[in-house]
């Protein structure tokens, strides 16, 4: 045997062996606990402080009630929170935006969590329109409507036929028609059956009031639904990450409802972080070993109503 053959003969050899010992190491490896199952994933956007103990924010009933006491670090805002027997997790994103894009994405690559079966509920406080509802009333959203994505003209070099200086993107003027229907994050609609299950569901629900919320509803003397104690309704969402007052401002917010929904939505509620947590469902879900279908609800209780006739909103 020539001292060639000898040489390539000990390579494999020694490749083959090299194969048989990583083979070996791999079959001993501990096998990965299996990913955690959620029924329900409760998606809050803020605590005032700790998740228990002390004033509580959005997070800290659901959080208490439902005894989620297996907690699970979290590089996000806060903790994960769970419980093994209801099978419902809790989130926590932050307030804003960037803060609930990037909290959603974690949870949704996160390997510890199977999502693909889960049902998602974004839970929070709200502006409500005064014309539609009351505070404390609570109301589930199909449609959701970014307030941000436009052009803004200052009010005071605006066309004198505006009425609004905010426009829609690539448009020559307010609402023009007809509306694109290439939409990059302007609009998203839910799972309208899903919507209208939980309203059905929920609709007869008798919600918490009290002495302090009547007296700030009885000053909406030209507004019968912000006069009625707190109620169950259906209405859609615009989410916008500057915080607005006013009769103007509010007719705007219907106004661009409507038209992002081509009339089939209805202003009802207004918040911040909706924008943030929709699309990265979809984000997140390709980069996931768990592949999630896109359809959550939302529910936002009114926290404080736009009012056409006062210079402060009234918060409770």
């Amino acid at each position: 045997m020539s001292p060639y053959v000898e040489v390539r003969l000990q390579i494999r050899l020694f490749i083959s062996l090299l194969v048989v010992t990583l083979t070996g190491c791999a079959a001993q490896k501990p096998s990965q606990p299996a990913a955690i199952k959620p029924k329900v994933v409760i998606i809050t956007m803020f605590e005032r402080g700790a998740d228990s103990g002390d004033a509580p924010g959005e997070f800290q009933f659901w959080n208490v009630r439902r005894d989620l006491t297996t907690v699970f670090p979290f590089g996000a805002h806060h903790d994960l929170h769970y419980n093994p027997d209801s099978g419902l997790l809790g989130v926590v994103t932050g307030i804003g935006t960037a803060k609930a894009a990037a909290s959603i994405m974690a949870l949704g690559m996160d390997p510890r969590f199977d999502l693909t079966q889960s049902y998602f509920l974004v839970a929070g406080i709200s502006g409500f329109d005064p014309a539609d509802a009351s505070i404390g009333s609570a109301a589930w959203a199909e449609y959701l409507v970014d307030g941000d994505i436009g052009h803004e003209i200052d009010a005071r070099e605006k066309p004198e036929d505006w009425r609004w200086g905010y426009i829609e993107r690539y448009s020559q003027r307010p609402f023009q028609q007809p509306r694109r229907q290439d939409e990059n994050g302007e609009v998203y609609r839910l799972n309208g059956a899903l919507t209208e299950w939980a309203y059905q569901l929920t609709k007869e629900i008798r919600l918490p009031d009290d002495v302090d919320i009547a007296a700030a509803r009885a000053r909406y003397t030209e507004h019968p639904n912000a006069q009625r104690p707190p109620f169950v309704l259906r209405g859609d969402h615009i989410a916008a990450s500057t915080f607005w007052h006013g009769e103007i401002l509010n007719d705007w917010a219907n106004a661009w409802v409507d038209y992002w929904t081509d009339g089939q939505g209805e202003f009802v509620s207004s918040a911040m972080e909706e924008t943030g947590t929709m699309p990265n469902w979809a984000v997140s879900s390709a980069a996931s070993p768990y592949p999630v279908e896109i359809g959550p609800r939302s529910v936002r209780a009114a926290y404080e109503v736009v009012n056409p006739r006062w210079s402060t909103p009234t918060i409770v």
